[in-house]
């Protein structure tokens, strides 16, 4: 056992140690110094290029006396320890909210809506077990101990979808609401996601050089790039997590309700970026927790599967809404773990200043991008850009739902550090629908299921914002002066985004958006006239992020 380094986050000080190789992987050792006594064991264990398969790898071991086993997916880390460090607190999340590194969670962002959420910890039957080291997280991504669907798979569930989960948005909102049985309940629930989520497969890319997570795009000396989406010829890939199959002789089948020889797919894509754990970060300052939200960070940069990073710049995704939403939510958290945890010898946790240029590089790259959008010529640009959308769609339709539902939370952070951009997109694009439009058919446009329309085919029968407003007001059945038909959820996140810019506008953050009041005034009055009742089931705590 050797100490290669020291982890400082706002909770202490946790010595890590290099407990040497093991078996496809390396074994580290953290303790807490203000807890001699406590200890984790963390296994890596290396990603394999184009390896699919989701195969576990047992580990024994034996710690101050302790015999017990680890068992590690591919492409992860797999954690084991003597409790909980840190318990979470109320106070730290309070202090978060107020010293700006994440948003208020409220029952307030649900007045004058259809449907309000009861404040209570929703987990599985398998979270509720609590972690289990020994076993996998779950038979597979759409059922497990961590949340049902942190896939891919269509559907608005509380998980891999937006800014936070929905469970780390309950731990928030019960600590502000002084709830301290619903955050007790919440915080058991999140640190069993902390340590279940460094465990999915292909998610902590940890480097065979160097005790650190691989960078994807500017990788460490020794290290290649890798993706996860798309393909590449020059770098490592990375995607599609696959299958795990169940073995016959597999001691937690009835616990995760498996089959023996089935096989459970594990697949997960950054449109749907995992999202848990931020809230256990911020009340515990676990660096456990902290490599989690780096790992996401370099998940959500690896799916910049564009050409080679050759001129030492990290990009961005620039298309598909959520996709380019997410990056900006990885970088307020990875840039919050840079400022609040170091490490004495650059281990465990990526230096900050790589760290800081991730961020300042990638918020860079997406306003060159936009400018270079807004200034083109083709149809594509051209429609996007009058439609005042964050980035370049290259079909006919435009999602009615990712702006709003992915991306005013880290837009609004954003704009409180001096970065106001995304969130002035997101305004104008809102303007646009509800305030010049309005209602449900400022949800829809012309088009249907998902896809707000903005061209015919390939032809664009308009030239500017006016005529845009025209043509799809054309014909068009839909109601422009209430929500009839359409889902609070999409409705409710488009209202919240008009008003985090209008109390951007008010506090100096962001220069004014024309027609953003009478936008807000619109919305109001078309939900008095008759409010969004479709798809309230879906409602949830992750939608009630509010302004300081």
């Amino acid at each position: 056992m050797t100490s290669i380094d020291t982890i400082t986050t706002p909770t202490g000080t946790w010595p890590v140690s290099d407990l040497g190789p093991v078996s496809g992987g390396r074994a580290y050792l953290f303790g807490l110094a203000s807890r001699p006594t406590w200890w984790s064991v963390c296994i890596v264990r290396y990603a394999v290029p184009g390896d699919t398969s989701v195969g576990e790898r047992s580990y024994a071991l034996s710690v101050s006396g302790v015999e017990t086993s680890l068992s590690v997916l591919n492409g992860s880390m797999k954690c084991i320890d003597n409790g909980e460090p840190i318990a979470p607190s109320m106070d730290r999340l309070r202090a978060a909210v107020t010293a700006k590194r994440v948003l208020p969670y409220s029952s307030a962002a649900f007045a004058g809506w259809a449907t309000s959420p009861t404040l209570a910890a929703d987990r599985t039957a398998e979270n509720e077990i609590g972690y289990i080291p020994g076993r996998i997280y779950g038979r597979s991504g759409m059922n497990n101990a961590i949340a049902y669907a942190v896939t891919g798979a269509g559907g608005e569930y509380g998980s891999s979808r937006g800014f936070i989960s929905g469970d780390d948005a309950v731990m928030i909102a019960a600590a502000l609401a002084g709830n301290s049985a619903v955050f007790n309940d919440a915080a058991e629930q999140n640190r069993v996601q902390t340590l279940y989520g460094l465990s999915l497969p292909n998610l902590a890319i940890w480097s065979e050089n160097h005790n650190l997570l691989r960078d994807p795009q500017i990788p460490f000396s020794g290290d290649k790039a890798y993706v996860n989406e798309g393909t590449s010829t020059k770098f490592d890939n990375f995607g599609n997590e696959g299958e795990w199959c169940a073995p016959a002789a597999y001691s937690w089948l009835s616990q995760i309700s498996a089959t023996a020889g089935t096989c459970y797919s594990h697949a997960r894509d950054e449109a749907h970026l995992f999202n848990h754990g931020y809230a256990y970060w911020l009340a515990t300052g676990d660096p456990r927790a902290a490599i989690l939200q780096q790992a996401i960070a370099a998940y959500a940069l690896a799916s910049v599967y564009q050409g080679a990073y050759s001129d030492g710049r990290y990009r961005t995704r620039f298309g598909y809404q959520r996709n380019t939403m997410n990056v900006w939510t990885a970088a307020w958290k990875l840039q919050d773990v840079a400022e609040n945890a170091s490490s004495s010898n650059g281990s465990m946790i990526w230096p900050k200043a790589r760290a800081q240029k991730m961020v300042d590089d990638v918020l860079a790259d997406w306003k060159t991008q936009l400018a270079a959008m807004d200034a083109g010529t083709s149809v594509y640009q051209q429609s996007s850009s009058i439609f005042r959308g964050v980035d370049i769609n290259t079909d006919s339709a435009y999602s009615n739902f990712m702006i709003q539902l992915y991306g005013p939370e880290a837009a609004y952070l954003w704009a409180s550090r001096g970065e106001p951009a995304m969130l002035k997109r997101i305004a104008e694009n809102m303007v646009v629908r509800f305030g010049r439009i309005g209602g449900t058919r400022g949800v829809y446009g012309k088009g249907s299921g998902s896809g707000f329309k903005i061209l015919e085919g390939t032809v664009m029968p308009y030239t500017d914002v006016d005529s845009f407003v025209a043509w799809t007001n054309d014909g068009n059945v839909l109601p422009a002066d209430s929500f009839e038909g359409a889902a609070q959820h999409t409705v409710q996140r488009a209202y919240w985004s008009l008003k985090l810019a209008k109390d951007a506008v008010s506090r100096g953050w962001m220069s004014a958006v024309p027609g953003l009041d009478d936008a807000i005034l619109k919305m109001e009055a078309a939900r008095s006239k008759a409010a969004p009742t479709k798809d309230t089931g879906v409602v949830g705590w992750k939608h009630a992020a509010v302004n300081f």
